[in-house]
């Protein structure tokens, strides 16, 4: 299992951007990989909760994602935005650790998101 993380992890670094949290107490330092695409969105990758957290700043307009492409292949997923920060919104899957691995070898992913009745995408490269 150990090995396992550690390839995780160095694939993950290679290719993510690395932000580092440390909790209130200052005991525990927790690290986020993260992407941001030229529209200034963020899709973070939290590997401790084994979801993504999709942040763009628009504080005034609700989002629901249902899908996201990882690589081309579709993937159903449902979405819980933040009641303190509204400009980010969960996204949650069924198979978190299949589709935590996709994710961290991916080189592109798409998110599906709706606005009202507006759809739209983001795209992310991770190269």
């Amino acid at each position: 299992m150990a090995v396992v993380c550690m390839t995780f992890g160095q694939f993950a670094h290679a290719k993510w951007d690395e932000e580092r949290d440390v909790t209130t107490n200052g005991k525990e330092e927790f690290v986020y990989y993260y992407k941001t695409n030229e529209q200034g969105q963020k899709l973070v990758l939290d590997k401790y909760i084994k979801r993504l957290i999709f942040i763009q700043k628009d504080r005034f307009r609700k989002r629901v994602i249902s899908q996201i492409k990882i690589d081309g292949l579709e993937i159903d997923v449902m979405s819980d935005p933040f009641s303190h920060y509204p400009e980010q919104t969960a996204i949650t899957f069924d198979n978190k650790d299949e589709v935590l691995k996709k994710l961290f070898l991916a080189k592109k992913i798409e998110v599906y998101l709706h606005y009202g009745r507006e759809p739209g995408m983001s795209t992310f490269q991770i190269k």
